[in-house]
């Protein structure tokens, strides 16, 4: 059995409450971790590093001799840090609707499927 196939009978199989706690645990750590710090970190390392940041900027073509202001370097580290923020979470997004959406198709399930018809009246 192949390594593919020794992790679809694992992840195909039914879930315990106990294992998707601690799995939802455990991706909420992560998320917390890409979503919250590593933007954090981008945001700190340019505040220490003003210096050598306006530096750099004076060596690129069409901006001026003294390279950009701080207010300017600010935007683009918001910028920067907003953009992995958000890529971050548009992977994360996507690959769980890929993830779905292939073990939908292998084990054979129809979608989201209404449970409350045919509790209700009218439905």
């Amino acid at each position: 059995m192949s390594l593919r196939e020794r992790v679809y009978a694992r992840t195909d199989r039914p879930m315990s409450w106990t294992k998707a706690i601690l799995l939802g645990t455990l991706i909420w750590i992560v998320g917390i971790l890409l979503l919250g710090q590593l933007p954090s970190i981008i945001i700190y390392w340019n505040d220490q590093n003003i210096a050598s940041i306006i530096e750099f900027t004076q060596k690129i073509p069409g901006v001026g001799d003294a390279g950009l202001n701080t207010i300017q370097i600010n935007m683009l580290r918001d910028i920067v840090a907003n953009a992995v923020q958000m890529g971050i979470l548009t992977v994360m997004l996507v690959a769980a609707y890929i993830w779905q959406e292939r073990k939908r198709k292998r084990t054979g399930t129809k979608g989201h499927q209404d449970t409350v018809k045919g509790y209700m009246a009218g439905k």
